[in-house]
C-alpha cells in the first residue's frame, strides 16, 4: 500500500466477517482502494451480521455508514488485509458495539481495547438535548456546519441496476462514473456535485437569513393551536414507542421540518434518526441546486431547537395536511407528506410530490 497519515481503523468482528471503520468516507475509499489495487479481497460493508449477532445496540443502525466501513472477510484473507493496514501506520482499535470477542489480535493481527470512557474517533462533542445525551457522529459536530456538509463520496447511493433496465438512461449517465458498474462517481463529476452543493447551501442560508422571525413565530403557534393534542416536547424519551405526527422547530434558521411516524418505530426513534443521520453526498441537491431545499437529515441535533408531537393513530394521514399549514418558506419538507408518497411517485412522476424553493426567495 501507497503511505498515508497514520489513522486509528475500528474493528467489529463476527465469525463470518471482519469490519475495518475509518473515520471518514473519504479515508475509507482511499484505504479500500490501496488495498484492492495491491491484490487484497475487499467487500462492501453490510449490517446483516452485526444485527444477527446482536452488536448494534437499540436506535443506533444509522452509525451503520456502508461509506466509512469495508469488509475484510475472514481467515489468511482477513489477516493479510489487516497486516497490510497495521503495516502501513494504521492502529487498529475495537469499535465500541464490540462487547463481544475482545482478544488483543484479530485474525492474528494487533487490536487495542479502548479504555473505558475514552473518546471515540471521530466523535469530540456531546451534550444533553430534550433530556438525553446526544453526540456527534463522523467528526460532523453537532452543528450544521459549511466545513462539513459537501464532503465527497465517491460511492453512489443509487440502488442496484444495470444498462438492460434503461439503456437510454445509463449512457447518458455514463461520464459520470468511472467503472463500469456505475458504482462509483468521477472525481470530476464529484467536484462538480460539491461545487453546486455548496452553491445551494449559500442560497438557503441566505433565505433563511431573510425570513421574518415574528411571522415564523406566529405561524408556528397558529399551527400548534389549530391541532388539539399537540404538545411540546421537553424529554424525549417519553415519546419512545409512541406512534404520530411531530415538528421538528430550528429556531436559528425560521424552519421546521413535519414528520410520521408509526409505534413500531416511534417518535423519539425517529427524531433520533435525523439527527444522526447523513444525506448522501450525492443526493445533496434535491432537483435543481438553485431551489433545492436542504435535507433535515443534513442539520444536527442541535439545530433543532423545539418539538412539538401529536400522538395518534393514523399519523401518515395527517402529515401532508399538517405540513401544508405552514408557509413553505418556513419548511425544510423535500416530498409532501404520506405513507404512500414513493408508489405516487412511481405512478404520475417525482415532481407531483417534490418540494422545492422559489428561486426568488433565494436568489
Amino acid at each position: 500500500m501507497v503511505a498515508t497519515l497514520s489513522l486509528e481503523l475500528e474493528i467489529t468482528a463476527t465469525p463470518r466477517e471482519t469490519l475495518v471503520w475509518a473515520p471518514t468516507p473519504v479515508a475509507a475509499e482511499q484505504l479500500r482502494r490501496a488495498l484492492v489495487d495491491d491484490g487484497y479481497l475487499v467487500l462492501d460493508a453490510d449490517p446483516v451480521e452485526l444485527t444477527g449477532d446482536g452488536l448494534i445496540p437499540d436506535g443506533e443502525h444509522l452509525e451503520f455508514d456502508p461509506a466509512r466501513i469495508f469488509n475484510v472477510t475472514t481467515g489468511p484473507d482477513a489477516n493479510a488485509c489487516l497486516h497490510a493496514l497495521t503495516d502501513d501506520g494504521h492502529r487498529l482499535i475495537w469499535h465500541r458495539w464490540q462487547t463481544k470477542r475482545l482478544a488483543r489480535k484479530v485474525w492474528g493481527v494487533p487490536v487495542a481495547i479502548p479504555r473505558k470512557s475514552a473518546p471515540r474517533p471521530g466523535s469530540t462533542e456531546s451534550a444533553i438535548h430534550f433530556g438525553g445525551p446526544v453526540r456527534s457522529n463522523r467528526g460532523l459536530g453537532l452543528r450544521l456546519s459549511r466545513d462539513t456538509y459537501a464532503t465527497i463520496n465517491k460511492r453512489s447511493s443509487s440502488p442496484r441496476w444495470s444498462r438492460e433496465d434503461d439503456p437510454e438512461l445509463w449512457d447518458a449517465i455514463d461520464w459520470a462514473y468511472e467503472d463500469p458498474e456505475h458504482r462509483f462517481h468521477t472525481d470530476e463529476w464529484c467536484e462538480q456535485q460539491r461545487e453546486l452543493a455548496l452553491a445551494n447551501f449559500d442560497l438557503n442560508m441566505a433565505h433563511f437569513a431573510s425570513l421574518d422571525r415574528d411571522e415564523f413565530e406566529r405561524a408556528l403557534q397558529e399551527v400548534v393551536a389549530s391541532n388539539p393534542g399537540m404538545v411540546e416536547v421537553t424529554n424525549l424519551a417519553q415519546w419512545d414507542g409512541v406512534g404520530g405526527l411531530y415538528i421538528m422547530v430550528l429556531d436559528d434558521y425560521c424552519q421546521v421540518y413535519v414528520g410520521a411516524t408509526s409505534d413500531w418505530t416511534g417518535i423519539a426513534k425517529r427524531i433520533r434518526q435525523h439527527w444522526t443521520g447523513r444525506k448522501e453526498f450525492d443526493r445533496l441537491i434535491w432537483g435543481d441546486e438553485k431551489t433545492s431545499i436542504i435535507s433535515i437529515d443534513s442539520f444536527r441535533a442541535l439545530d433543532t431547537t423545539r418539538i412539538f408531537a401529536l400522538k395518534t393513530g393514523s399519523s401518515f394521514d395527517g402529515e401532508n395536511p399538517l405540513l401544508e399549514q405552514f408557509p413553505a418558506k418556513f419548511t425544510l419538507n423535500r416530498v409532501m407528506g404520506g405513507r404512500d408518497v414513493a408508489r405516487f411517485a412511481g405512478i404520475v412522476g417525482i415532481s407531483a410530490v417534490m418540494r422545492s424553493r422559489d428561486s426568488s426567495e433565494i436568489s
